[in-house]
């Protein structure tokens, strides 16, 4: 494996060392527009507080060395009081960074995102985010939760189903939350997104495909599509078809899937430029996901 240190001798050797590198490079976009002054006021801190929680913790035992994964939050505050409530939707990205030759590079792949349309919570300003595995917290909860899924998909793309613990430990979470007051925010309507439906998914056998494709596509396609592309290509064309039977055989359209081509349908189509097979693959997805059928034929000539 490239990112864990493709070795287990030196992870050995490394790791008696002092861990210095979090895992998770977020970054932040608050936006307050619809709340009162006196709110904003109230809430003058939030935004460091949560910076500060996600980077200087340490969500798991494995080393990084300073690949941290590059994550995204957009919270959009939809309401307030004086009295600390309050309730937002929230955007979540994470980018996968490409490794060519053995090393990390600048470029980044999309690996997640979602939109969460209700968080709601209570806000005591001064008081610290602290992470504690085994209290339900409105804030601190609903931030581990995502943490944890993306740290399962980003261990997922570099061997496969790695991220499983890290799924347990969303789950956990969720589980967790259905004694709360937002129980129902985290339940969601069935074929609708809600953390609860995401989890449930990341952690069912039909979609271990999906989970599958991450491998295929970022360990063996993406980070060897310079160097070794021949091989490159025919490990993402693995990952579109691992997608493809997933689609095959499902009726309803799954939260994971949705996200997949809502990211990856373009970008595919790229990377299996020259590829003998391009365009029979793509004639396969716009069999199966028609929605999408014109940038497919597009992309078959």
């Amino acid at each position: 494996m490239l990112k864990y240190l493709a070795g287990l001798t030196l992870a050995l050797l490394l790791a008696a060392a002092p861990a210095t590198a979090q895992e998770i490079d977020l970054t932040t976009e608050i936006t307050m527009d619809i709340l009162t002054p006196s709110q904003k006021d109230y809430l003058s801190d939030f935004e460091q507080k949560l910076k500060n929680y996600v980077n200087d913790h340490r969500w798991c035992d494995v080393e990084f060395y300073g690949d941290k994964i590059p994550v995204r939050m957009s919270v959009n505050f939809l309401s307030g009081t004086d009295a600390g409530e309050f309730s937002a939707q929230v955007v979540v990205d994470a980018q996968r960074r490409t490794w060519k030759d053995g090393r990390p590079t600048q470029m980044t792949s999309l690996i997640f995102r979602a939109m969460d349309a209700r968080w709601s919570f209570s806000y005591v300003r001064g008081t610290p985010f602290t992470h504690d595995e085994y209290q339900y917290n409105e804030i601190t909860s609903f931030i581990d939760f995502y943490m944890y899924v993306i740290l399962g998909m980003d261990f997922d793309s570099y061997e496969l189903l790695m991220g499983t613990p890290y799924y347990s430990k969303a789950l956990t979470i969720a589980q967790r939350s259905q004694s709360s007051r937002q129980a129902g925010e985290w339940q969601g309507q069935s074929n609708q997104y809600s953390r609860m439906n995401l989890i449930s998914e990341l952690l069912n056998a039909q979609y271990e495909n999906y989970r599958e494709a991450l491998y295929w596509y970022f360990y063996e396609g993406i980070d060897f599509i310079e160097t070794e592309k021949e091989m490159a290509q025919r490990a993402i064309a693995k990952a579109v078809e691992l997608i493809a039977d997933i689609l095959a055989r499902s009726n309803a359209r799954s939260i994971l899937i949705s996200m997949w081509l809502e990211s990856k349908a373009s970008e595919y189509c790229k990377l299996l430029e020259g590829y003998g097979q391009r365009a029979q693959l793509m004639n396969l997805m716009a069999q199966v996901d028609p929605a999408r059928q014109q940038v497919y034929r597009q992309c078959a000539f």
